[in-house]
């Protein structure tokens, strides 16, 4: 009975530890995604580039991003606030190497046009640092 017990507390202890570990990725996935928004949020849209995955630079040309968010997020106005609304990993994606990415989506008000769904993408780097590897506004 004692055994039992004892496996018990060590397979508890051990679904803590995971679920803590898959909570801290997320803590960071979710701040590198809000940093290089405020980027994108301040106008900064070169800089955003240039802080992206490189998988993100090869699809699309610094003069591409620019010209292409310019369009995008000047109508749109100020934003005003964003919520993240799901996350979730996966080593595939479509148009994409297989790695590891970390798709998160947030919904988005902004000043002139309301309401927007915002997903982003995000690749592990080597340093284990989480990048930019797409984005989306509808």
């Amino acid at each position: 009975m004692m055994k039992r017990w004892i496996v018990l507390l060590l397979l508890l202890f051990c679904i803590s530890a995971v679920q803590a570990q898959e909570g801290n990725i997320l803590e960071k996935v979710e701040s590198s995604a809000r940093t290089w928004l405020g980027l994108v949020d301040s106008g900064s849209y070169q800089e955003s580039w240039e802080n992206a995955s490189p998988l993100f630079k090869e699809k699309t040309s610094e003069a591409a991003w620019v010209k292409s968010i310019t369009a995008i997020r000047a109508p749109r106005g100020a934003m005003n606030a964003r919520y993240i609304a799901t996350a979730g990993s996966t080593k595939s994606l479509s148009g994409l190497p297989d790695g590891d990415y970390v798709v998160l989506q947030f919904y988005t008000t902004f000043a002139e046009k309301g309401l927007a769904l915002e997903t982003i993408t995000l690749t592990k780097a080597q340093d284990d640092a989480w990048q930019i590897a797409a984005y989306e506004i509808k």
